[in-house]
């Protein structure tokens, strides 16, 4: 066995991963397990080291201020977790701009050490402003090349609330577009989570010829990809089998727009009355959401989850009649892998998701009532909602097959490490 700190020709790639999605506590929490085991590329790589830089901020974990000291995990045989802290200098702690700092730049010190000691071919960020800003810094101490993965459409979030994608670190969207400016066209690689991503990136200094698209649906948890019919009917649907359960699944976040769910169920409400919703996921939005469905009476026939599990939220998608989305990611993919037909609104890749594929509605961006319409519509027509269920378990399937998925990656990872100096 080649040990980590030598390297021949045989050698597999080895890659650093600088994400900010999920700390290890959360993915096994919520049984998000392929988000780290997707990193591997199918087992492309060696070995992988996931980072990620400030573990306490999801967490809202309290810090110790005990120095520089970070949680490093071996996850699997192939794959280490490495969990950084926004601060670690007490003689800082009242000076929280400038621990933040140098906290940070002592993190990418460690981190250009570990790429050089482990002689580490590849960093792949996840988005231009802060890990993007450290893999560029990593990539001109080290030999490494570096692959900015977006999953979002920043400008498009900019424009519908006005806000900086990381406010609490720039205060100013230009000063993020400035950042723009100089990381992207100093990538090796732009990889877009689909192709409104990638028309993101290229219109903001990301070359066209080191671009790609490297889908989103390698994160899906495998629950997901069972036949609907064959999963566990949830304990939310023991009540009646004559209700038709809307669902939502995504973060509770202005950025993502539930409260419009909220509104469109309020009218479809007034179009049936055996309907129920069901809204999946957490967030600041959560109180303000259950003070609106009370406001509007229908707090009776709206379900809060939470945060759950993979496991349970296959099943509970397996049971419902139509999705609603305003703005979601992989949860598209995943209500598509459970047959669901799916309204959506017109914004970031939906349109190109939902329409193209042929498995449900699209519906101009913030017209909630609009959306109403058409999941009524859903109602009254079961040959249409016939028709977009069995397209969109078509397009869910595609959208994960990992295998394709990997290859690509494989094959554009190849390209890359084949101009290495």
């Amino acid at each position: 066995m080649v040990s980590k700190n030598k390297r021949n020709d045989e050698t597999k790639p080895r890659l650093l991963c600088i994400d900010m999605a999920y700390t290890l506590k959360m993915v096994k929490e919520r049984e998000l397990q392929q988000e780290f085991e997707s990193r591997s590329c199918g087992g492309y790589f060696e070995h992988v080291w996931g980072v990620h830089p400030i573990a306490d901020v999801p967490e809202s974990r309290l810090l110790n201020y005990e120095g520089f000291k970070l949680k490093i995990v071996n996850y699997s045989k192939d794959q280490t977790i490495i969990e950084g802290l926004s601060s670690y200098y007490a003689g800082l702690k009242f000076l929280l701009p400038l621990n933040f700092l140098v906290s940070q730049i002592r993190f990418t010190r460690y981190l250009i050490s570990l790429v050089k000691n482990e002689h580490i071919d590849i960093i792949l960020v996840t988005d231009p402003y802060f890990t993007g800003l450290i893999g560029l810094f990593i990539k001109w101490f080290t030999k490494a090349k570096l692959v900015i993965w977006v999953v979002a459409n920043y400008d498009e979030i900019y424009q519908a609330i006005g806000r900086p994608a990381m406010p609490r670190l720039y205060k100013k969207r230009w000063i993020e577009k400035i950042i723009e400016k100089i990381v992207f066209p100093r990538a090796d690689l732009v990889a877009g989570g689909n192709h409104n991503n990638l028309e993101f990136s290229l219109a903001n200094g990301a070359s066209l010829k080191k671009s790609t698209v490297f889908p989103i649906g390698k994160l899906i948890h495998r629950q997901h990809v069972l036949d609907p019919k064959s999963r566990e009917r949830d304990i939310l649907f023991s009540s009646s089998d004559d209700i038709y359960y809307f669902i939502y699944v995504g973060r509770m976040l202005n950025v993502k727009y539930p409260d419009d769910v909220i509104r469109a169920f309020g009218l479809i409400c007034k179009g049936i009355q055996n309907c129920a919703l069901i809204m999946v996921g957490d967030g600041p939005m959560l109180k303000e959401l259950e003070a609106m469905a009370f406001e509007m009476g229908i707090q009776d026939k709206i379900h809060f989850t939470g945060n759950i599990n993979q496991v349970r939220l296959a099943n509970i998608l397996g049971s419902c009649f139509a999705a609603l989305s305003p703005l979601t990611g992989r949860s598209l993919i995943e209500a598509s892998l459970a047959a669901l037909p799916i309204v959506a609104y017109d914004r970031d890749w939906q349109l190109d998701f939902v329409t193209k594929s042929g498995n449900g509605i699209v519906v101009p961006f913030r017209d909630w009532q609009q959306m109403a319409v058409e999941a009524l519509h859903l109602v009254h027509c079961p040959e249409d909602k016939k028709r977009y269920s069995e397209a969109s378990r078509c397009i869910g399937l595609t959208f994960c097959d990992t295998d394709q998925i990997y290859a690509h990656e494989q094959n554009e990872f190849n390209k890359l490490l084949q101009t290495r100096v």
